[in-house]
């Protein structure tokens, strides 16, 4: 497959998905809602997609998916006109259409056949719209009929597609397309127009000289026909004109409007040839998004040239610093203030709404809740929050793992509900919103609690733990993370083989996170994932600790103060400090890290007040050193069990410098816990 056809089929399974998207999650608000509230509107969203889906299909020539959308789309169609009416069982049809529409779009990109189950499964859909389609219709009022009929008037079209001289190399061709408009209408026609064919002595095997005209007739708009012609657009000069014999059908103003918007082009007569034979051809007017779909890997490409880029630039300044060039000087300032601008602005292109890969976890809640025959409102906050791409991706199983957990552990039956004086209905809350640098995402909701003293004695059973430490409600909480610990009473396909919860909370430190778990048993849970915006590049603070560097995450640093005597005396005597009136924890990282503490008289000490979440401690440091753009780099194996590091980077002289994981060092000093 070539390069230009290969991301013609991305840009194929990108907008399939995005279609699929939209129909998966109109269908849940219908299903959320009273047949009387469902808005028109909401079944056109259905229908287009469906529409869509059929007609980029067509443009492949995948005609599992083409004749399996239209007659989808034929039923939605009937619905749309007040012809069926909607109920549940329509609504469960669709989903199902829904997720039969994807495996067939995998089946058609990959080119394997539609067997066994899946075959089952698309001779039983197929029955179930002939069903419907062919037994339920209603008998529409005269009138509905009359404007059905007036709506849907067959008109003719002269069709011109002249193929650019690259087109082969596109490799797309014309037949898919060809066939799709036979979907859709009635190709009368199709003529080669061969006069531009040069001698064969003269001929370019790679190029193409061909143009040819088709006389077409649908019920469709010139807008539809336009579509079918959407993924070959660059390649083409393409020519739609109305055929005379159906002028007079279409004299009516509105229905001009309606089939010609932003087409006038089309309407007035065509000049000949013969008057004037340099007049250009005037091509189909293409409307053009303002949005443009890249590769995720292409941005990830120019993310890590750029995160060299700032290591290089690191060096120049460095080189700049010890210079008495002023005007060398300021250009490298010019400079590095440029690379942060191109840095954020890449960065930025990263970061995207949670609210799309949200919405499709309203799915997996809806469905569980049908298996477990509960019921549950499912709300999303915060969905216009903004997060980096790839954290979005790698955030998804854990997220789906610990939907199911509420779902299946959290929320109750109705009838338990309403023994214990609630209502039938369950809530789980999925919520974002940005925090201090940080991502917050919760799962809430107002099921049966956690009880503390099960999973203390589950944690002994299992020989998690002895059961002669005095555990806080925290670190009880935390067993629930331990492998191989559950306290499912009975297996199932939803939870309860021991395995999951620790999966989650590696995943989510893998991107950086933590993760952490309230309840009130009786009342309900709350899991709040706490994630960094971006894996790539922070803005750090670089600091010295003995003959070592270490970086601190800017956005986890509240104030740097000097360590006083009193200060001194204070934390020897006690472990922390007094700041305003408060008591501040102390973390010595001389002696954390083992590092030779340089306590040279009369030098002056530091403390950086660090804080995630609600907790701050005061990090013992010798000498703080500034701001530095921070490019994050794995340290691999022989690191991986050092868990207050969380990576490193490479400074201007060629140093490493570890970064600080500020979670793990709150959490080490808070607990009095070796790392």
């Amino acid at each position: 497959m070539n390069d230009d056809l290969a991301e013609e089929l991305q840009l194929f399974l990108e907008d399939m998905d995005d279609q699929l998207t939209i129909m998966e999650s109109t269908l849940l608000d219908i299903s959320e809602i009273s047949l009387e509230e469902i808005d028109k509107e909401m079944i056109n969203n259905i229908f287009r997609a469906m529409h869509t889906m059929k007609g980029n299909a067509g443009v492949f020539g995948y005609d599992l998916i083409i004749n399996f959308a239209h007659k989808a789309e034929n039923l939605l169609d009937f619905i749309r006109n007040d012809k069926i009416a909607l109920n549940e069982e329509l609504i469960e049809l669709f989903l199902k259409i829904k997720d039969h529409s994807k495996i067939l779009v995998d089946i058609c990109t990959q080119n394997i056949s539609l067997e066994d189950e899946d075959k089952e499964n698309h001779e039983y859909l197929l029955s179930e719209l002939s069903k419907h389609l062919e037994g339920d219709i209603k008998e529409p009022a005269p009138i509905v009929i009359e404007e059905e009929v007036e709506n849907e008037e067959v008109v003719s079209y002269s069709i011109e597609v002249t193929l650019k001289s690259d087109f082969f190399e596109s490799g797309m061709d014309m037949i898919s397309i060809v066939k799709y408009l036979s979907v859709i209408g009635e190709v009368k026609s199709l003529d080669f127009i061969t006069d531009d064919i040069p001698l064969l002595d003269e001929l370019e095997p790679k190029k193409s000289y061909i143009k040819f005209k088709i006389e077409y007739a649908t019920d469709e708009s010139i807008a539809e026909i336009k579509e079918a012609f959407e993924f070959v657009q660059e390649d083409i000069l393409l020519e739609i004109h109305l055929l005379a014999e159906t002028v007079d059908l279409i004299n009516d103003e509105k229905k001009e409007e309606e089939n010609f918007e932003d087409f006038q082009i089309f309407k007035k007569p065509r000049k000949k040839k013969e008057q004037n034979k340099k007049e250009p051809k005037q091509n189909l007017k293409i409307d053009t998004s303002m949005s443009l779909r890249v590769d995720s890997s292409k941005i990830d490409i120019l993310i890590n040239q750029i995160s060299e880029m700032v290591i290089a630039n690191a060096k120049i300044t460095e080189y700049a610093q010890g210079t008495q060039d002023n005007d060398f000087a300021e250009a490298v300032t010019i400079m590095s203030d440029m690379l942060e601008e191109i840095r954020d602005g890449v960065m930025d292109i990263r970061m995207v709404q949670v609210a799309d890969s949200f919405s499709k976890l309203r799915r997996i809640v809806t469905d569980t809740a049908k298996t477990l025959q509960k019921e549950i409102d499912f709300e999303i906050l915060g969905g216009e929050t903004e997060l980096d791409k790839t954290v979005i991706e790698k955030i998804s199983d854990p997220l789906i793992h610990m939907l199911r957990n509420a779902v299946d552990h959290g929320i109750e039956t109705p009838e338990v509900r309403e023994e214990h004086n609630k209502a039938k209905k369950g809530n789980i809350t999925l919520k974002a919103f940005p925090d201090a640098g940080n991502i917050i995402i919760q799962i809430i909701d107002d099921g049966s609690g956690i009880d503390k003293e099960y999973i203390y004695k589950k944690a002994i059973e299992k020989n998690i733990i002895s059961g002669t430490e005095n555990l806080s409600e925290k670190e009880i909480f935390n067993l629930l993370f331990s492998p191989g610990f559950s306290t499912a009473k009975q297996l199932s396909n939803i939870s309860g083989r021991g395995v999951g919860m620790d999966v989650v909370k590696r995943n989510i430190e893998e991107l950086r996170g933590d993760v952490d778990i309230q309840s009130v048993f009786g009342k309900g849970t709350t899991v709040t994932i706490r994630l960094p915006l971006t894996l790539a590049i922070i803005e750090g603070f670089l600091v010295q600790v003995g003959k070592s560097k270490y970086i601190i995450p800017l956005n986890n640093i509240q104030e740097c103060i000097e360590f006083t005597d009193k200060a001194k005396q204070q934390f020897l005597e006690n472990g922390y400090m007094t700041l305003r009136k408060e008591i501040l924890p102390i973390l010595n990282i001389a002696e954390h890290f083992d590092e030779d503490d340089l306590d040279i008289e009369g030098q002056r000490k530091n403390i950086v007040v660090v804080k995630y979440g609600s907790t701050s401690v005061g990090l013992k440091v010798d000498e703080l050193l500034g701001e530095f753009q921070t490019v994050i780099k794995p340290l691999g194996q022989l690191f991986k069990n050092i868990s207050a590091i969380s990576g490193g980077t490479i400074l201007g002289n060629g140093e490493i410098a570890l970064i600080f994981d500020v979670q793990k060092l709150i959490e080490h000093k808070i607990s009095k816990k070796e790392i």
